[in-house]
């Protein structure tokens, strides 16, 4: 049984990685390996258990946007780590492109109702902006504001409708909240209601209950639990945020389904509300401190870290087209508590990008 299990984990992930290059976009997530690259990481990363992708992005010669992307050791689409907050992003996205989908903006106000167990009644549990989900997400990364998110979308239309491997998710899954209280849990046994609800007094509800399939066993889930844990990949992640961060330049069949404001708002908030970009050292931004300040010390830094007991994550956008015509994109995963390799490891993948031609 266990050799049969293995056995069809590993189709799986070569049917996968055909997919990436079949849906990707264009991006070439099975680029040769790079063994510059893999000694950079390796040295960093010593004996410490590491994941990492980096995506180069600049001007062709021919005026045309271009990116040239690298995993350690060939193995983007591995997931045999756990995502942590990372994948917060994730949530942010699906959050945007069904209140898109709905006919709805960024002006949003989200109302979350839960089944009780008497037929035909629900209880409210709370409701809060859009944008302040969003941005308590970014700023301090909100597990309440995660968890509702992921309930707002539900689990069977975010694996269904993006987390699929045609759109570039060839290994992720979401499967549960990172919150157990009320008024935040997202339980996947009750039925629930989202009504949204703009500053015209338009509105819009939707409901929805679990079907009970597990979408990270279906994407070969290992990391704390098969059936109901989260997963993602570094290639997943940093493809991710290359559509984010270049969602206007990139064609039409490549964006989320998404406005141009949306996107400006994932990157940057606006009228006070937090995004992706980080200005200061509070966001546990290992990518730039020691690192990304010292290779990259005038480039523009937006980042979604991730941290639990023994894994520290970082996926970031080191923007310095400004000066030297490259952004760079980096997915890195250490199997550590230790924010000093974590840091190291970053400063070692963004030296390497430096050194590119």
């Amino acid at each position: 049984m266990l050799a049969g299990c293995a056995g069809a984990r590993k189709l799986s992930g070569m049917i996968s990685r055909f997919l990436s290059v079949l849906f990707c976009f264009g991006l070439p997530l099975c680029a040769a390996p790079d063994a510059a690259f893999d000694t950079a990481v390796a040295g960093a990363a010593g004996s410490t258990a590491v994941r990492a992708t980096v995506i180069l992005a600049g001007q062709n010669p021919d005026g045309s946007l271009g990116f040239r992307s690298v995993h350690y050791k060939d193995e983007g689409d591995a997931n045999d780590f756990w995502p942590a907050s990372t994948i917060k992003l994730y949530a942010a996205i699906a959050a945007l492109e069904m209140v898109h989908a709905a006919g709805f903006g960024l002006d949003v106000t989200v109302t979350f109702e839960r089944s009780t167990p008497q037929k035909d009644r629900w209880t409210t549990d709370c409701a809060r902006t859009l944008q302040e989900m969003l941005s308590e997400v970014f700023l301090r990364s909100s597990n309440e504001d995660y968890t509702l998110l992921l309930r707002m979308t539900g689990i069977d239309r975010i694996n269904t409708l993006l987390l699929t491997p045609e759109r570039g998710f060839a290994q992720s899954a979401l499967m549960r909240g990172y919150i157990t209280r009320r008024p935040y849990v997202y339980n996947l046994s009750e039925p629930q209601r989202i009504t949204l609800r703009d500053g015209s007094g338009k509105t819009h509800t939707l409901e929805h209950q679990w079907s009970g399939r597990s979408y990270s066993q279906d994407r070969g889930a290992t990391v704390i639990s098969e059936t109901t844990g989260n997963c993602a990949s570094t290639a997943d992640l940093a493809g991710c945020l290359r559509r984010v961060m270049f969602h206007e330049a990139l064609p039409a069949a490549e964006r989320f389904a998404i406005t141009d404001g949306m996107a400006v708002f994932l990157r940057s908030g606006g009228d006070g509300f937090c995004g992706l970009e980080t200005r200061g050292k509070d966001s546990a931004p290992f990518a730039w401190e020691k690192s990304g300040e010292i290779v990259y010390p005038q480039a523009r830094f937006f980042h979604k870290c991730g941290q639990i007991s023994n894994y520290i994550l970082e996926l970031a956008c080191l923007d310095d087209r400004e000066q030297s015509g490259r952004a760079v994109i980096l997915a890195v995963s250490c199997n550590t508590d230790n924010e000093h390799l974590a840091r190291g490891l970053s400063k070692a993948v963004l030296e390497w990008a430096k050194a590119q031609p």
